[in-house]
């Protein structure tokens, strides 16, 4: 009895080794559902010749962003800025036949994803990208993306596709890789909001100086659109300028707040304080210079002592807060 008691505890253990393998799958296959057949995200054409190497689902999924470059901390590496959003994620990969260069294809997909009213929230290429191991395993959770750090080129954007009143909106990431065996990918995650989120993203697209100048009357706030900042702090993208000189001229009489916001992971409170006020001056200046009366507009920076807002993203970004 004794002999028989010994064996059948390596069996006990092995059916327990079983079971548990058949649960993760089965959290696994919950989480992620394989299409019977894989095909195109509607509204985004294919590269000419390409084929899915790869295609998942997911529905109401909690997503997290890359908005920065990737980065080693304490024997980790994270990415630098990232923000998480709920939705549907849609995640492709194509094979790219030979003959095309990274930034055609990447260019391919840019131009699709850019559209009119569409922003383009963070981009990378080659070692400004950081760790390729790391997008290709920990973000994209895809091994063949893994590739030399100077063969990869990444996107992050808001993307609408379809018709008004037919339409998926959300958030775009766009991963271009050359393998050292010279296959080349091209990566797209598409998360498609929805519900009141999705709705609040619409209304954030619509930069008209009325509708802008319409949400900062009704709701005392406002993300200035088209705005972006390099590491350095310097003005990359500044086409929200002459939207918010353009809101301040209709209504001379509005005084506000350029309020600053940045945040950064392993960066100090008061520096990223001073960052974010730095960015506030560098657009009250502008707006001067636009022919806006200084006196109107106070900067200031918070750093990320105020992380949410709506519809987002969030971390970095100039806001207009109306004067009382």
């Amino acid at each position: 009895m004794k002999k028989m008691r010994m064996t059948a505890r390596p069996c006990l253990t092995a059916w327990r080794s079983l079971v548990t393998a058949m649960f993760v799958l089965l959290l696994a296959w919950s989480s992620w559902s394989q299409a019977a057949e894989a095909t195109d995200f509607p509204g985004i054409d294919r590269f000419p010749g390409a084929e899915i190497a790869d295609y998942r689902e997911a529905d109401s999924i909690n997503y997290s962003l890359v908005l920065g470059r990737m980065q080693r901390i304490a024997g980790q590496v994270t990415a630098s800025a990232s923000e998480r959003f709920q939705g549907n994620l849609t995640r492709i990969t194509y094979q790219i036949p030979n003959g095309f260069s990274e930034a055609e294809v990447y260019a391919f997909y840019r131009d699709q994803l850019i559209s009119e009213g569409q922003r383009e929230l963070f981009t990378c290429q080659g070692r400004g990208c950081g760790s390729s191991n790391y997008w290709a395993n920990e973000i994209f959770d895809n091994r063949i993306l893994y590739g030399p750090v100077q063969n990869q080129r990444y996107l992050a954007a808001t993307f609408e596709t379809g018709v008004p009143g037919d339409s998926q909106i959300g958030y775009a990431a766009l991963y271009v890789v050359r393998r050292a065996n010279q296959r080349l990918y091209a990566h797209l995650d598409l998360l498609a909001l929805t519900g009141r989120i999705a709705e609040e993203q619409r209304a954030a697209q619509l930069v008209t100086p009325a509708a802008m100048q319409q949400r900062l009357t009704r709701e005392g706030s406002v993300v200035v659109p088209s705005l972006r900042f390099n590491d350095s702090d310097e003005l990359e993208e500044d086409a929200g300028i002459a939207l918010l000189a353009d809101v301040l001229q209709r209504d001379r009489l509005l005084e506000v707040f350029v309020v600053g916001h940045l945040q950064q992971s392993n960066v100090d409170l008061q520096t990223l304080q001073q960052q974010s006020l730095a960015r506030a001056e560098t657009v009250r200046q502008q707006l001067i210079e636009a022919g806006v009366d200084g006196g109107r507009i106070i900067a200031a920076g918070v750093g990320p002592l105020a992380p949410y807002c709506r519809p987002g993203p969030c971390g970095q970004r100039i806001e207009v807060v109306v004067r009382q």
